[in-house]
């Protein structure tokens, strides 16, 4: 589709209502002389161009299937304003055309889309499902069903026969896929439509639920061989805001049924359409969140296993380009308070990004594109997964380009001029087509990504494919001369479509891989939704078989299977649609399965999870209600808010009853929470002295210590998260307990106020008196400058003195502290402070007893990161204490290295008496700023003058925009790391960094618990985290759901394999005792806290 820019659309909206090894030759070498000659021709005309339809450049779609049955793969094409074409294959990559004597309509009277392939009428025969444009300005026609009649002299021919079928719909269509969603034996249909309206003109999103009958997505049941549209008792959204470019079929959630993913343009949220297995979909993204975040412009789709665990993972892609210049010269994603109001109006979280969503099983999945290295590839439409090198790990081709990139911003300002607004409608004069000749092409190389195995993907386009730019719209793959390996079709726009041969069996890269193909049990005569899995060595491979795929494509109804280094399969398990099975031992060349050997035994897999751990039902009445951050209202240029840092929670026995109870810190306007524990288990809530007042107050740490002695637990609090500049409000508070309850101390700390970041209890000097340190991690509302800390020596009853000076002076500047943990390090008997943050290195303050000082540790220099928080225990069992510190992750663009750090820049570049702080990073080696031109000249004017045009801001480097003298003179903070990272100790203090699995470093991690969770006997981790109050070019930190890593003694690894979903915003965690069981209470930021606990004899 054309991506037109929202504030290009609603600008148009007057117009829019009036009308990895090298290798020396390519793995896929472009066939030239195969005798297809189809091109996509576009041209555009005063009646229909980009500037009154806005798909107008979408292109259209390609289908691989063999019609005649003879065994080979031939091809469809479809056509905007050329007639579709139906080439024959004839072996070693030679095709006929054979259009007009099959049967196809060769006029080019009709806009056509997406095709598919369908056995509708259940005679061997693959028939085809055209789609069509009409209803729009003078676009004309209806969506055609090709019924194979079959062959004469092995030509097939068809018959169009949608309206005896009921499919001959009238409208705005993309795309259709063929599948059994009611499980009873015969092919239903979805049809995915547009709409060609800016969806910012219909305001809130309520309106999904409002039917349209020509831009609505329609579900067709098959009743009998008759399509019965029953769209809206089957829970489908079919409203004027869907703008449907992808759908995809698969059983998301491995219960036997096939489920739809919706991939919906502009501001519209991407569906998940869950199937009820009664005949009705319940669609849980919007509903239920199911996903964090999807692309915001979302293209074509595309469902596969990519990690070989079984579950199937969802591609989505969109139009971020990889290309920096053209990145910083386009539209990007809205700020963050505009962005707001978005989510306000009913839309979830979307991003201008290719998303990869990971299935992580039971109803969990992490967006991992970044991470994965999958998130930008320019303006993009068909994605491909499939094992194209035949390792047994599906890859990634992206089909992509277009002719006019509207979300260019010079083009948006130019085309946004009211004069030229005017002159603009259906029936323009040449004129004003030579607007269009305004707009940039994006014409860019089709991408291929080889799958690494464990999760990432590398960039192997230069070397899979000659690197030839195209405008590429459809694809489709197949193994077009039956060689064991997957050739690619590719539809273009103003170029012939491309012919891709595969070179893998022939280059030996790899031994043949094996087509599977199905002969089912008729309705159902080519096995459509078949489940198949594959097993060899170690590797399990899953496949359904679904035709549908990518961008208005189809692939053939078998499926392929790459043997890695294996010579054959060791077994092949299917499920069939119908519910029966089989297994099929020592494969070793391609496959017919037919359905009527199968069994109705069904293959059951018990169910055993990894951990000893369980969530817990326990559920306190408690909701963190945090505001939305203001933040980058008032300073636009910070990468993340530092807002929204609670709720802490704290647990011990606060009424002497020897049960646990919970403090739950409120955030600004919510009062802090006691529960107290009954000894039947539950909670009953109660507030601290003077509570109301207090709720002011941003409450984001506190301990619960014994700080005079008498043997009860006392409370500390204090208070930050950027909401106040200075004042009471940052001001700690005592809490002393008693018989009678607990008293609020006045003034107990007089003259101290910090944004606290954490409160840590310990008897630094060993005088049996429990001591404070008490951590920050900004000066309010002054992004990255030092904050200073403290330690505060307790005199036996209470009161504190504040000793950091005499004590501890390197602690005092140590950095933007986030946590600190106290631990004896060099057995001298005095507990050592290891401290993390952010823009700083992990320090480690070793404590004589008589002072602590900053230890220079070489094994820990260059270690700055954007640390959150730390675990330090004995992982190895060496007997020393190792370290795991909790970072940003790596699932975002943000990149960092010694060589090539992430930078903060802090200085008053425009000279109005403010600091402005200015991140950059390293973008393929070279250092840009994040903020986005529009951002950047909100807080420096000055830019707007010196770089009018955004391509002229594109091309400028750091110091063109910001001066080389302002940025030596700025003060400069730098990360070096991203990674969340296992420090092994290796004894004398030093450290060694050690990687963590991947799924480690999804998102952040702010929180983590350890804890032996598989009965093993060695200490587990569970990293805790996720990050929505970040910059909107940074899109959203929200893939964890709780990551598990086991301890194997000698590393970590992975696993999902357990129902344990702790998704949210995880800010802190704590261990109680409710009744004999042992459980973790974790809170989550604008939430209510979750409970996990250890398994007993009566789960």
């Amino acid at each position: 589709m054309t991506r037109l820019y929202p504030f290009l659309l609603s600008v148009l909206l007057a117009l829019s209502i009036s009308c990895s090894t090298e290798t020396k030759t390519p793995k896929f070498e472009s066939v030239s002389d195969s005798g297809i000659t189809f091109t996509n021709t576009l041209k555009s005309t005063p009646q229909l161009n980009i500037l009154n339809y806005l798909y107008f450049y979408n292109g259209a779609g390609t289908a691989v299937a063999d019609f005649n049955n003879d065994g080979l793969l031939d091809i469809y094409f479809t056509g905007n304003q050329v007639s579709d074409k139906l080439y024959l294959n004839q072996g070693n990559f030679q095709f006929k055309d054979i259009t007009g004597n099959a049967g196809i309509d060769t006029s080019s009277t009709s806009w056509n889309t997406g095709v598919t392939t369908v056995d509708i009428n259940a005679d061997g025969l693959l028939d085809l499902y055209v789609c069509t444009v009409s209803g729009h300005l003078d676009l004309k026609g209806h969506n055609k069903l090709y019924i194979n009649q079959g062959t004469t002299n092995g030509i097939p021919t068809f018959k169009e026969a949608a309206s005896e079928y009921g499919l001959d719909f009238t409208g705005l269509s993309t795309q259709a896929s063929f599948f059994d969603y009611d499980k009873d034996g015969d092919l239903d249909m979805y049809l995915l439509n547009h709409s060609v309206h800016p969806n910012s003109n219909y305001g809130r999103a309520a309106i999904r639920k409002v039917s349209d009958s020509l831009r609505g997505d329609k579900l067709y049941r098959n009743d009998n061989g008759n399509f019965t549209e029953i769209t809206q008792q089957a829970g489908i959204f079919s409203s004027k805001i869907g703008y449907g470019l992808g759908v995809s079929v698969a059983d998301l959630n491995n219960d036997g049924y096939p489920d739809i993913y919706i991939a919906n343009d502009f501001f519209e949220n991407d569906y998940v359409y869950l199937n009820n297995q009664n005949g009705t979909f319940s669609e849980v993204n919007t509903t239920q969140n199911l996903l964090g975040h999807t692309s915001h412009f979302s293209m074509g789709s595309d469902i596969a296993d990519i990690n070989n665990d079984g579950n199937a993972d969802i591609l989505s892609l969109d139009m971020l380009p990889e290309d920096l210049q053209v990145l910083k010269a386009s539209g990007n994603e809205y700020a963050y308070p505009i962005y707001q109001n978005q989510i306000r109006n009913g839309y979830d979280y979307q991003f201008m990004q290719n998303t990869l969503q990971l299935n992580l099983g039971n109803g969990r999945f992490a967006e991992t594109a970044f991470q994965s290295g999958v998130a930008a590839t320019e303006w993009s439409w068909s994605p491909l997964m499939a094992d194209f090198d035949n390792d047994g790990f599906k890859d990634i081709y992206i089909a992509n380009g277009i002719l006019g990139a509207t979300n260019d911003m010079d083009f948006v300002n130019f085309i946004s001029n009211e004069s030229i607004q005017k002159r603009l409608g259906k029936n323009m004069s040449e004129a004003e087509m030579e607007f269009i000749n305004k707009l940039p092409e994006i014409n860019v190389a089709n991408y291929a990504y080889k799958n690494l195995g464990n999760g990432t993907f590398e960039d192997v386009t230069t070397q899979w494919t000659s690197n030839e730019k195209t405008f590429s719209n459809g694809a489709a793959y197949g193994d077009l001369d039956n060689d064991g390996d997957l050739d690619l079709v590719v539809n273009n726009v103003n170029k012939p479509a491309s012919i891709l041969k595969n070179t893998t069996v022939e280059t030996a890269e790899g031994t043949s891989g094996i087509s599977i193909h199905f002969k089912g049990t008729a309705p159902n005569t080519f096995g459509i939704g078949a489940k198949v899995t594959a097993y060899s060595f170690n590797n399990i491979q899953v496949f359904e078989n679904y035709t549908t795929r990518g961008f208005m494509s189809a692939v053939a109804p078998s499926i392929f299977v790459g043997l890695g280094n294996a010579a054959q399969l060791d077994s092949l398990e299917v499920l069939w649609p119908s519910g029966t099975s089989q297994v099929v031992k020592n494969v070793k060349a391609d496959l017919v399965l037919d359905e009527k050997n199968a069994s109705t035994s069904i293959l059951e897999k018990a169910y055993k999870s990894d951990l000893v751990w369980v969530q817990d039902t326990t559920q306190i009445d408690f909701l963190h209600q945090d505001g939305s951050s203001i933040e980058f209202s008032r300073d636009p240029l910070v990468p993340y808010a530092s807002t929204n840092t609670g709720p802490a929670i704290e647990t011990g026995d606060l009424n002497n009853d020897d049960l646990d109870d919970i403090l739950i810190l409120g955030a600004k306007a919510q009062q802090t929470s006691i529960y107290l524990q009954q000894e039947n288990g539950s909670f009953i809530e109660k507030f601290l002295p003077k509570s109301e007042e207090d709720a002011i107050n941003e409450d984001t740490a506190a301990t619960l210590i014994d700080v005079n002695n008498d043997g009860l637990l006392d409370i500390v609090i204090a208070s930050g998260g950027n909401e106040f500049a200075g004042g009471r409000q940052l001001t700690p508070r005592l809490y002393l307990n008693s018989e009678e309850g607990f008293t609020k101390v006045s003034n107990a700390f007089e003259g101290l106020t910090l944004n606290a970041s954490a409160i840590t209890a310990v008897d630094f000097d060993n005088d049996g008196n429990t001591d404070l340190a008490l951590t920050s991690d900004l000066v309010p509302q002054h992004f990255g400058a030092t904050p200073q800390q403290f330690l505060l020596k307790n005199d036996g009853n209470g009161n504190f003195t504040d000793v950091t000076s005499s004590y501890a002076p390197d602690f005092s500047s140590a950095g933007n502290v986030k946590d600190l943990i106290w631990v004896d390090l060099d057995h001298n008997g005095f507990k050592d402070a290891i401290v993390c943050g952010h823009w700083m290195p992990v320090m480690i303050f070793m404590n004589s007893g008589k002072n602590l000082s900053l230890l220079n540790s070489e094994s820990l220099n260059n270690t700055n990161g954007l640390w959150n928080s730390i675990r330090a225990e004995d992982f190895d069992g060496d007997g020393d204490i190792d370290l795991i510190v909790g970072n940003w992750g790596l699932n975002t663009r943000l990149t960092a290295s010694v060589e090539k750090p992430l930078n903060l820049y802090r200085f008053d570049f425009d000279k109005n008496g403010k600091i402005d702080p200015i991140t950059t990073y390293f973008y393929k080696g070279t250092e840009t700023v994040l903020a986005t031109k529009d951002e950047l000249v909100k807080q420096l004017p000055f830019l707007n003058k010196k770089f009018l045009s955004y391509h002229d801001f594109a091309k400028a480097g750091i110091i063109d925009l910001l001066s080389e003298e302002k940025l030596e003179k700025a003060e400069k903070k730098q990360v070096f790391t991203l990674e969340t990272t296992y420090f092994e100790n290796q004894g004398n203090l030093s450290f060694k960094a050690k990687a963590l699995p991947q799924m480690a470093q999804i998102s952040s991690v702010k929180t983590m618990i350890t804890e032996d969770f598989n009965a093993d006997g060695l200490l587990d981790i569970l990293l805790l985290g996720n990050d929505s109050e970040i910059s909107t070019q940074l899109g959203r930190l929200d893939a964890s759901h709780g990551v598990f890593l086991l301890n194997t003694g000698t590393g970590f690894n992975y696993t999902g394999n357990h129902n344990i979903d702790l998704r949210g915003a995880a800010r802190s965690n704590s261990k109680l005792k409710i009744k004999d069981d042992l459980l973790y209470i974790i809170g989550r930021n604008n939430d209510k806290p979750l409970f996990i606990r250890k398994e007993t004899a009566h789960d």
